[in-house]
């Protein structure tokens, strides 16, 4: 097993990557992020486990230009996203992905809570977050629903 094979299934557990899953596109992957920072909250990581985003092929450049319009319009559409924030940040995870957090003017009630973007209009504070289960499961549901097929 090599380092970074390590280091992509420390991220896939981390990260639920098959439990969450969304859709592939091309050499990425889109799935739910665990913690819910903002309703909808998205991690597209790259399926090879690569730790530099220098080592992308030109192919894996195209395919997370996808990854990336399939994230706004899935939540654009289901949930109303005005923006999407997408952060490269790796410092605890070292495999390539973005953290894809639909920003939000106006308050949302959905699953029995009311989300609330706190930090609109400005940055996003990144904080550990615990999501229950059911309410992540609610979400995947409704996005999946949403879903374009897969892009491989």
């Amino acid at each position: 097993m090599t380092l970074q094979h390590d280091h992509l299934a420390d991220f896939a557990g981390k990260f639920r990557l098959d439990d969450l899953h969304l859709a592939d596109c091309g050499g990425w992957r889109l799935s739910l992020r665990p913690g819910q920072l903002t309703l909808g909250s998205l991690v597209l990581s790259l399926r090879s486990g690569a730790t530099d985003l220098a080592a992308l092929s030109p192919e894996e450049g195209r395919d997370m230009a996808t990854g990336f319009g399939l994230a706004e319009t899935l939540l654009r559409e289901t949930y109303g996203a005005v923006r999407l924030n997408l952060l490269c940040l790796m410092m605890q995870d070292p495999v390539v992905h973005f953290h894809i957090l639909p920003r939000y003017d106006r308050s949302i009630e959905r699953h029995g809570a009311i989300w609330t973007d706190a930090d609109w209009p400005g940055p996003p504070t990144i904080r550990p977050v615990q999501t229950d289960e059911p309410v992540l499961q609610a979400i995947l549901a409704e996005l999946r629903a949403g879903r374009i097929a897969d892009i491989s």
